[in-house]
């Protein structure tokens, strides 16, 4: 089976190589914080140490694994020139014979101002604010490259959730607030459903192409903290304006996402096609019994 390779295991990271693990796949993950993949050590995984501000650690952490898929889920490196990092990953995956080149990208490249009748595509124009330079300098490198053997593909990810991460966790924190009363849509992706789709990516998607990855259903905020209020027996969150003089004006870099091309090209059938399937996993897999069993509303 063809080895995984991922670089900056994070949160998505590591659910992704619990997957290939399942898949008994030879695994390998990298990252500064190495003792904290220590677990996915303990099920197999190969760990590596990786400073991507040291374009010599791609080498090192990509030696021996000729013909494998790598996932390149590392935040933008701002110790580094624009591009010098992504430049380095590639240059080193070419060097050792990786057959398939996996980015992270977002969907926030289309603009930190809220559009909510707009249907988003990989065909739309970007308009990526300041905080996205950096995120657009590593799609420019990938596009750029003329490695063609490294088949590279760009995954724009909607905002991730799951178990321990997402809106639910940031509700209980109490730190979660809704944007001009919730009016505005957002697209997310479950984590599992982001593994479906690399493995999907690896087997059909054509060098050099674009994937925007979200769930079937973008709904307004309002509406899923609505929803998931009453799921979890707590108020509703507070609202703020986008623009607040006493805090600054919020950025929304959030879509509506049309998934289209994600399933037709790649043949990917999402597990949790909206949120409503996705929370319930979520309960399932923490043991959590709903507060409001049938996820009404609480005003």
């Amino acid at each position: 089976m063809t080895p995984l390779v991922i670089l900056g295991c994070g949160y998505v990271g590591t659910r992704l190589a619990r997957a290939a693990l399942a898949q008994g796949r030879r695994v390998r993950v990298a990252s500064r914080s190495t003792g904290r993949l220590q677990p996915l050590a303990g099920e197999g995984a190969e760990v590596k140490f990786l400073d991507a501000g040291n374009p010599k650690h791609f080498t090192s952490v990509l030696n021996s694994v000729h013909g494998a898929t790598v996932v390149y889920s590392i935040p933008p490196v701002t110790s580094l020139p624009p591009r010098f990092a992504m430049r380095a990953a590639l240059q080193a995956a070419y060097g050792a014979g990786i057959d398939r080149f996996i980015y992270f990208s977002s969907c926030g490249l289309y603009g930190d101002e809220p559009d909510d009748d707009t249907w988003i595509d990989e065909d739309t124009p970007t308009h990526p604010d300041h905080a996205m330079e950096n995120i657009v300098s590593d799609e420019t490198e990938i596009a750029a490259s003329t490695f063609e053997r490294l088949r590279p593909v760009r995954l724009r990810l909607a905002p991730v959730y799951g178990p321990g991460r997402g809106v639910r966790e940031r509700m209980r924190k109490g730190t979660y607030k809704i944007l001009d009363d919730g009016q505005h849509v957002t697209s997310r992706i479950h984590v599992d459903d982001v593994a479906s789709v690399v493995f999907a990516a690896e087997d059909r998607a054509p060098p050099q192409s674009i994937y925007l990855v979200g769930d079937d259903e973008p709904t307004t905020q309002g509406e899923y903290a609505r929803w998931l209020s009453s799921r979890l027996g707590l108020p509703t969150p507070p609202s703020r304006p986008i623009v607040d003089p006493a805090a600054g004006r919020a950025a929304h870099r959030n879509r509506k996402i049309r998934n289209a091309r994600m399933k037709t090209e790649l043949g990917v059938t999402l597990k949790y096609p909206s949120f409503r399937e996705g929370e319930a996993a979520i309960e399932a897999e923490l043991g959590e019994t709903p507060a409001d069993q049938g996820g009404g509303k609480n005003e």
